[in-house]
């Protein structure tokens, strides 16, 4: 689960890309209300978060919510800490994107968050019900974070055996002329669940030629937490992009 990259926490309000749709904004008058200050922390502590600085990056958050005990989106990031690959404290991190829904209810983000979150622990039904539940909850999801929930929807369904369903989700959603890099993980994602690896990098390698490696990590990361690739860069892709 990664935060910054993924764009999908409300890290500091409308720079998130959910932000942007009327539907999941926080009310303009709840949001002038935070203060420079805890702008100020909380940029500190998600900058801290990417440079695996947990106990700095906390300990930002906890200056912060003293401010602001009532921001989502601190609790959205100390979750996200509490999750990250060299801490995984499940027990932490589900009271705080619980917290961060409760007390933005309207919003999506905390609700993808808590389906991320049974994703990473590989609750894959709890996650398929979740993502599920989200495209029908908020059917004017942006594309780029609503590929990304059907994606996720795909990734569940394969581990829970249901190839079929896993390829109608990818016939009904993606298609290789799309605008995010769904199409091309989607299909390397189908053939690591056939355990044909060489297949599946070369889709990888497709993605990431067309795309920039930053709009990929989030799909890629989703291979790392199903264990099927080690980590690697992709911001320098080495192939041309190819027609699928």
């Amino acid at each position: 689960m990664r935060l910054i990259k993924t764009f999908l926490f409300l890290t500091l309000g409308a720079s998130s890309s959910l932000a942007q749709a009327p539907e999941t904004a926080a009310p303009a008058a709840d949001r002038a209300k935070v203060s420079d200050e805890v702008r100020k922390l909380l940029t500190e502590a998600r900058d801290m978060r990417v440079q695996h600085r947990y106990s700095d990056a906390l300990a930002k958050l906890d200056e912060a919510e003293k401010l602001a005990p009532s921001l989502a989106d601190i609790y959205a990031l100390r979750g996200d800490i509490y999750l990250a690959p060299r801490r995984r404290d499940f027990d932490l991190a589900l009271p705080q994107f619980e917290k961060a829904s409760e007390l933005e209810p309207q919003s999506p983000l905390p609700k993808f968050n808590l389906a991320e979150y049974y994703f990473v622990k590989h609750d894959f039904d709890t996650a398929l019900k979740s993502f599920s539940k989200l495209t029908v909850d908020y059917p004017k999801l942006p594309m780029v974070i609503r590929h990304l929930v059907h994606y996720k929807r795909m990734l569940c369904e394969l581990k829970l055996g249901h190839r079929p369903a896993a390829e109608q989700i990818v016939a009904d959603n993606f298609t290789f002329m799309d605008d995010t890099p769904a199409y091309y993980f989607s299909k390397a994602a189908l053939a690591f669940d056939l355990s044909d690896t060489a297949k599946a990098n070369e889709w990888v390698q497709r993605g990431v030629a067309v795309f920039k490696g930053p709009n990929c990590e989030p799909y890629y990361d989703a291979f790392k937490e199903l264990r099927w690739v080690p980590d690697m860069d992709l911001s320098k892709p080495k192939d041309q992009p190819k027609q699928p």
